[in-house]
């Protein structure tokens, strides 16, 4: 199946939240694995330290000496459910940055394992910079890598050496997107312009949803109805389509509004 990757360029503009809500309404089966070199949220995020922690990615890490077969079953062995569908599942990342570097020689075996996996993977990368211990190969086996970011002058100001950093990892742009989750800012058409980067749409304001999202505030109960659920199903769907991102016009994107 598909790989799918999300990235930071800083700011904190919600890219974990992101990757939860599209896993909670992908149309298939689905992994959110949690690459974040800057550690992982959602055990202590989304179920509010109330689930075991397990070894999760650092004990598929482990097995990156023993081949492509024992990667893969620890793998398998290390997902946690996401809801009680038995169709989304996720891994839970690193729990202390210190460990990143460490993860630099594993993280070939762990893309050629998430490809082999018969559910769909949206990696949460997290923030992308030049320091060591980056999902580097996650990205480059990626069908889509997505740019999570505000509207704002400071986060394209940010994204913008990031955007070329990714450009010289996939050999061109034809597989970036941009997703905004913000209020007030630059329209879908200036940021286009700006990065070169088609933007694929906007998560809807729903601040009451990000929090059961990104912190486990409040009920998961009936989150599918929700906005923030709901404007990114569309996102998902552009993300799945077949083959490299195309340019899309950025006047179809979803209206940019705020997430929290």
């Amino acid at each position: 199946m598909s790989v799918y990757a999300l990235v930071s360029p800083g700011g904190s503009p919600g890219v974990t939240t992101t990757a939860l809500a599209l896993a909670l309404t992908w149309s298939g089966p689905v992994i959110v694995a949690e690459c974040d070199p800057g550690c992982g949220d959602i055990l202590a995020g989304l179920y509010a330290g109330h689930l075991p922690a397990s070894r999760g990615l650092l004990g598929v890490a482990f097995e990156a000496g023993r081949g492509a077969a024992a990667v893969a079953a620890e793998l398998g062995a290390q997902l946690a459910p996401l809801d009680e569908s038995g169709q989304r599942t996720f891994l839970a990342g690193i729990n202390d940055p210190r460990q990143a570097p460490g993860l630099a020689a594993a993280w070939p075996s762990i893309a050629a394992a998430f490809a082999s996996q018969t559910a769909d993977v949206i990696a949460d990368c997290g923030r992308l910079d030049a320091a060591a211990g980056q999902p580097l190969s996650v990205l480059t086996d990626a069908a889509a890598v997505v740019m999570v970011m505000r509207p704002s002058l400071r986060q394209v100001a940010a994204a913008r050496p990031r955007i070329d950093m990714l450009s010289l990892l996939l050999g061109g742009r034809e597989r970036l997107g941009v997703v905004l989750v913000g209020g007030r800012g630059h329209a879908a058409a200036e940021i286009t312009a700006a990065l070169g980067v088609s933007v694929l749409g906007a998560i809807p304001f729903d601040a009451k949803t990000a929090a059961v999202l990104s912190d486990g505030e409040g009920r998961r109960a009936s989150l599918s109805g929700r906005p923030l659920l709901r404007g990114v199903s569309v996102i998902g769907r552009a993300m799945g389509k077949a083959g490299p991102l195309t340019a899309q016009r950025a006047s179809a994107a979803v209206p940019a509004a705020n997430v929290q």
